[in-house]
């Protein structure tokens, strides 16, 4: 019997440090939602969540989403894909069965357009003539993503039916999203310095891209699982930081054309800077390469596997009258804006988006006086340790804790609270 009671009182005491370990504090759950804000006006923060896109035209970058419910035929047609802004989602299509895309380049929501015959765009009342819909969007571009499926594998995401944990990367080009065990990359995850990815199909697609390949960052063969993580080769980073600041100081770059004019009214009657350093143009004429700064000769490239780059690699890329053609040729001159990325228009997101739940907490909390500082912290304890004990009896009983249960449990702390207001104590 007393070992019984010796097995139970141990049980209790495994559960209650169970619990221990497993709860959370306020700031626990402050830091998350700030995460998960974060992650939002990410995403979000810079499309507008109010008024339909169509009329501004092709969107440099925006948040787009494909419903399933208006075209159902898009699951078995790509030609049957639509895409719709982040209003439309919220305002046309709400309650709908919607694909997120994130974001993508260059697209004019197809919303008041004939790709949804069935469906009214109401928030461009004007634009339409009775039933009549604006015509289909030809520029747009469709993949796989409008269908739900994503990757080399075809697969949903999240897929039900993985078993290990998605890590997915967008390829700067065709904006598919890929597996990173898809990719040929024997890495579980990037470090800070990993900004875009180029996938292998359209690195053998646009050849011309594999010549840039020797700056970016390495490949690794062999990785012990304890430490996953891309490292940068210090000699190619040092190799694309010349190549930047070279291309930036040529003659008639766009990014550096005021500097060179600059430079050049410097310049004496011998060509030579006033400050010592030789002017771009004379550099330009020099080099050998007639101005182009390409790489020559081509690095070693594995076609199965992906391409990583740093956070200026666009800068990299060589926009010379010999190299321009390509890009245009390919219709990829959108490499050449470094505001095209999906990082630049996260980081316009976020300084966009309004001040965060946890920051309007922290400044609330600093507006009161000392005293109620403390009370406020207070109950919070009070909450926390009868939720705590509240849960335990679900954990003993192994029980499902409800929604109903979770209201009941704080309108009992409200009828609680309630009671303990009685009359006033005045001290004599």
């Amino acid at each position: 019997m007393a070992e019984s009671e010796n097995q139970i009182s141990t049980d209790d005491t495994d559960t209650i440090d169970t619990l221990e370990e497993t709860s959370i504090t306020m700031v626990d759950i402050l830091a998350h939602e700030n995460e998960l804000e974060e992650e939002y006006a990410a995403v979000l923060g810079a499309s507008d969540d109010k008024c339909c896109t169509y009329t501004k035209g092709p969107i440099k970058r925006q948040a787009l989403y494909s419903c399933l419910t208006c075209c159902p035929e898009s699951v078995k047609n790509l030609e049957m894909c639509a895409g719709i802004c982040l209003a439309c989602s919220l305002h046309c299509h709400e309650n709908h069965e919607l694909v997120e895309l994130y974001t993508k380049r260059n697209f004019r929501c197809d919303c008041p357009t004939e790709r949804f015959p069935g469906l009214k765009c109401t928030l461009n009342p004007d634009i339409v003539d009775g039933d009549k819909k604006m015509p289909k969007n030809d520029s747009n571009l469709y993949n796989q993503n409008f269908q739900g499926v994503y990757c080399t594998c075809k697969r949903p995401y999240p897929d039900p039916e993985s078993p290990i944990e998605e890590v997915m990367l967008q390829c700067a080009i065709c904006e598919d999203w890929y597996h990173l065990h898809h990719l040929g990359l024997k890495v579980k995850k990037l470090r800070d310095d990993y900004h875009e990815m180029v996938c292998p199909g359209c690195m053998q697609k646009y050849e011309f891209l594999q010549d840039y390949t020797g700056l970016a960052l390495t490949r690794l063969e062999d990785l012990d699982e304890s430490d996953v993580s891309v490292e940068t080769d210090d000699k190619l980073k040092s190799d694309l930081d010349k190549s930047i600041s070279e291309i930036m100081n040529m003659s008639g770059d766009d990014e550096s054309s005021a500097a060179d004019a600059s430079t050049s009214e410097k310049a004496d009657g011998d060509g030579k800077a006033k400050n010592g350093v030789e002017p771009p143009a004379k550099r330009q004429k020099t080099d050998g390469q007639s101005g182009c700064r390409r790489p020559k000769n081509k690095p070693d490239w594995d076609k199965d596997v992906a391409t990583l780059w740093l956070s200026d690699w666009r800068l990299a890329l060589c926009k010379c009258k010999e190299c321009l053609p390509l890009y245009e040729a390919t219709k990829i001159t959108f490499l050449l804006d470094p505001e095209d990325s999906a990082t630049h228009y996260e980081e316009r997101g976020r300084k966009s988006a309004k001040e965060s739940s946890y920051e309007q907490g922290i400044r609330a909390l600093s507006t009161i006086g000392r005293t109620q500082q403390i009370d406020a912290i207070t109950e919070y304890n009070r909450m926390k340790d009868k939720l705590k004990d509240f849960l335990h009896t679900f954990v003993v009983n192994k029980k499902v804790v409800t929604e109903e249960d979770i209201n009941r449990f704080f309108q009992e702390m409200k009828n609680e609270k309630n009671a303990n207001l009685g009359q006033p104590f005045f001290c004599r």
